[in-house]
């Protein structure tokens, strides 16, 4: 590294600013005030002269690097993925064999490529570190050894060839003609919900917006949220997400847009089959809801339990048997959200188109560790256990779900649906099956 010579920059980084500095101190001249009046207080000028001349140097012509590890980019990321394999999962949220799988399919089917001196592994972990636990730019920079602007580039590529694969990885997925495996498996589920295929929910997650657009999206959470739609399947994969909706729309009006839009796109069930939705939804053709005016949630049931086994009523037994399925989707999102961490604390930086598409984006991701992956940490602690629920699963569902807010008329047929699934339920507790 080349070193400062003072005495031989000081004078053409600062010629003009010293010249008569200099000169008086040749001459042995009076300086008149405001210049120095003694030989102290010229050679502290001098210094600071000096001083000045070197930061300057060192600023603008010879630049000390901000980031001089002797490795960065491919070389930092190589030491992760040559670690222990917890660390490349503490790190990228997936494991090292999965990451090349999903490095490989971002360059074959969804166009993504290297950037001069950055290679497609390393923008593909930049991205994940940042959508992963509490990484924010500056912390990816110190890691990756790379500055902002490549951090950035390689987050907004990557974030643009997730976005494009969500097109095909957020699809249904399994034929709905047939019965579940995970409700054929179930006695407390079959044959009773033999045709559900999926559920249905909404969530709110932090949005980012300047102050003048924030009301609009303040709803009951007191705090600007973007309001998503989604639909996942018993696999725990999403087959649906819109997201972009204003945190103040309520759920209904996004469910009945939604499914009447086909600009939308929705995934309508087969005939005789259906979604589970929750109180804040309508009962309709291809959406079954639980019966208002009744304990529904399952901590409502769990809280019951420590003081009696029993029901006030067929229909409580119903809606347990109802919800204890449809946490599939509080699973799905609760996984989702703990994998990416950036979905629960938006950057305030991060433009509103991106916080769009970061949605699909980590959905498509999920839906990829889930199918290509079967030994995924994550998926194994819900698989384990079919009752697990995330700590904050209800604290953060969607408040506009609560008795009483559904909005338009059920349907007489859906109703006589749910009306003999109520009644086999019944039955099967004294051991008869009506089916």
């Amino acid at each position: 590294m080349e070193t400062l010579d003072v005495d031989s920059n000081l004078a053409s980084l600062s010629k003009s600013s010293s010249t008569s500095i200099l000169d008086d101190l040749s001459s042995g001249d009076e300086i008149e005030s405001p210049h120095p009046t003694s030989q102290k207080e010229k050679f502290e000028v001098m210094f600071s002269l000096a001083v000045c001349a070197a930061n300057h140097y060192n600023t603008h012509v010879h630049k000390t690097p901000c980031y001089n590890r002797e490795y960065s980019g491919w070389a930092a990321l190589l030491s992760i993925l040559n670690g222990n394999a917890q660390r490349c999962k503490n790190s990228l949220h997936m494991r090292i064999e999965t990451f090349f799988q999903f490095c490989q399919l971002l360059v074959e089917d969804y166009g993504l490529k290297p950037m001069p001196h950055v290679t497609i592994e390393e923008q593909v972990a930049t991205f994940l570190m940042l959508v992963g636990p509490r990484m924010g730019n500056r912390q990816c920079q110190e890691a990756m050894q790379r500055s902002g602007f490549t951090i950035s580039k390689s987050f907004h590529r990557v974030l643009k060839a997730c976005t494009l694969m969500s097109m095909d990885w957020i699809i249904p997925f399994t034929n709905n003609s047939v019965t579940h495996e995970y409700i054929r498996s179930n006695d407390r589920h079959y044959p009773h919900f033999k045709d559900c295929i999926g559920a249905i929910d909404g969530t709110h997650i932090k949005a980012a917006l300047p102050t003048e657009l924030q009301p609009r999206f303040i709803g009951r959470k007191q705090i600007p949220t973007q309001n998503i739609l989604a639909v996942c399947d018993f696999d725990m994969c999403f087959t649906y997400v819109l997201p972009g909706w204003e945190g103040s729309a309520h759920d209904t009006r996004i469910f009945y847009d939604t499914i009447k839009n086909p600009a939308k796109k929705f995934p309508m069930p087969p005939p005789d089959k259906y979604y589970l939705v929750d109180a804040g939804y309508p009962n309709i053709k291809g959406f079954l809801a639980p019966y208002k005016g009744q304990k529904y949630h399952l901590p409502d049931f769990r809280r019951a339990a420590t003081y009696t086994n029993t029901y006030n009523n067929e229909y409580e037994m119903f809606n347990h048997r109802h919800s204890s399925l449809r946490t599939t989707i509080e699973r799905t999102f609760g996984c989702w959200k703990n994998r990416f961490y950036m979905i629960k604390d938006i950057p305030v930086n991060l433009r509103w188109e991106d916080q769009v598409a970061l949605v699909p984006a980590t959905m498509a991701i999920h839906n990829f560790i889930r199918k290509v992956d079967k030994l995924d940490e994550d998926f194994l602690e819900y698989d384990r256990d079919p009752n697990y629920l995330p700590e904050d699963a209800y604290s953060d569902r969607n408040n506009d779900n609560i008795e009483g807010d559904s909005i338009g008329v059920n349907d007489v047929g859906m109703d006589s649906v749910r009306d003999n699934i109520c009644t086999s339920i019944a039955f099967s507790r004294i051991g008869v099956n009506i089916y």
